[in-house]
């Protein structure tokens, strides 16, 4: 298998370069040889990341620039030039409940950045970041299923329209509905534009593992898994694994994007980023036995886990040809997860402020 689409040492731009997902991608990136121009909406709050990266890649590693809103028409105005592949991971995270607002936006970043891209040149390569969620939503109702990569869950969109705005999982469904919708423009523009550059998507199913940007924030299934290890009381990831569906660690998912934009027999296709299958109640018996000092919530009583069987034969091939490797073992994604991040990770957060003995 070639990886030779674009030579090393080329310039890779990657948009949310500094979110979970964006900032593994960035440091794989770098790690292989490329130089990587981030996307984010305020530099100021980056400097320890740029920081992290320069002391493992040296200076002048990364170049970040900042674009506030990603949807206006010249968003992406000078921001192409030079580069060689687009790795676009930004989204809108903000689980808003509005359809209209977050589905929009995504729509138009996505098109807008793949139009700018078609009128540069040097760009050989597109990879935009879609979700599991884009194929299929998993149900108690359907025990045994074997989704496949041509299928879309447009049914979530219906739902995420007619759902009230005050239902608890509204937002959640209009975060499902912007990655079916999202994906659906991407295609939908390129097959009617047949830019010249290789297009792809990646679906990562539920992401957990250690954030690559040290500054302190909010890093998507990170930190909410973070949250259920420090106790949450009624912890929001019980909203994506209601039943769950397949775990991945987020250094697989930048492997598989960084494989995807590289690989020379890749070309409008989707590709699943997913590895494990799971249940919530998993990751308890991993910390208990993990971290014997600590008392976590008791077991959650759900009904049986549904069969998911995908079909990942693609994905591990490419994994394995790109860095030599299987998946990361779950087990140490999900202590991984508690360990490594921003402030070193929620099991040291616990040992600094000295509330071990509080929670327990």
């Amino acid at each position: 298998m070639s990886f030779d689409r674009i030579p090393k040492g080329s310039l890779i731009l990657v948009t949310g370069a500094t979110g979970l997902i964006g900032s593994a991608v960035t440091d794989a990136a770098l790690r292989h040889g490329f130089k990587v121009r981030g996307v984010t909406r305020s530099i100021s709050k980056a400097s320890a990341f740029v920081k992290s990266l320069e002391d493992k890649y040296g200076k002048g590693a990364i170049e970040l620039v900042e674009v506030k809103d990603l949807t206006v028409p010249d968003a992406f105005d000078g921001i192409l030039d030079g580069v060689a592949g687009v790795l676009h991971l930004a989204t809108d995270g903000s689980m808003s409940p509005s359809y209209e607002v977050v589905v929009g936006s995504v729509v138009q970043a996505t098109v807008g950045l793949m139009k700018a891209a078609a009128k540069a040149p040097s760009v050989k390569s597109f990879i935009l970041t879609s979700s599991r969620i884009a194929v299929f939503a998993p149900d108690y109702d359907q025990p045994d299923i074997s989704p496949k990569l041509d299928q879309w869950a447009d049914h979530l969109v219906t739902a995420a329209k007619q759902t009230p705005d005050d239902h608890p999982m509204k937002s959640v469904l209009v975060y499902a509905a912007s990655k079916v919708e999202g994906e659906h423009a991407a295609f939908d523009f390129y097959n009617s534009a047949r830019p010249s550059y290789a297009f792809n998507t990646v679906l990562p199913d539920l992401v957990f593992g250690p954030v690559f940007n040290p500054t302190p924030g909010t890093y998507s299934t990170h930190t909410l898994l973070n949250n259920l290890f420090l106790s949450e009381p009624e912890p929001f990831i019980l909203n994506f694994v209601k039943p769950a569906s397949l775990a991945v660690d987020v250094r697989d998912v930048a492997s598989i994007h960084l494989a995807a934009l590289l690989s020379t027999s890749m070309q409008e296709k989707r590709i699943w980023a997913a590895a494990h299958r799971f249940e919530i109640n998993d990751i308890l018996a991993i910390w208990r036995e993990e971290f014997p000092e600590r008392k976590f919530v008791e077991d959650f009583k759900l009904p049986s886990q549904p069969k998911i069987t995908l079909d990942l034969a693609e994905s591990k091939e490419l994994l394995r040809a790109f860095e030599g490797r299987s998946w990361f073992p779950f087990k140490e994604s999900v202590i991984a997860n508690v360990q490594g991040g921003p402030l070193g990770g929620a099991a040291k957060v616990l040992h600094r402020v000295g509330c071990l003995d509080a929670i327990r």
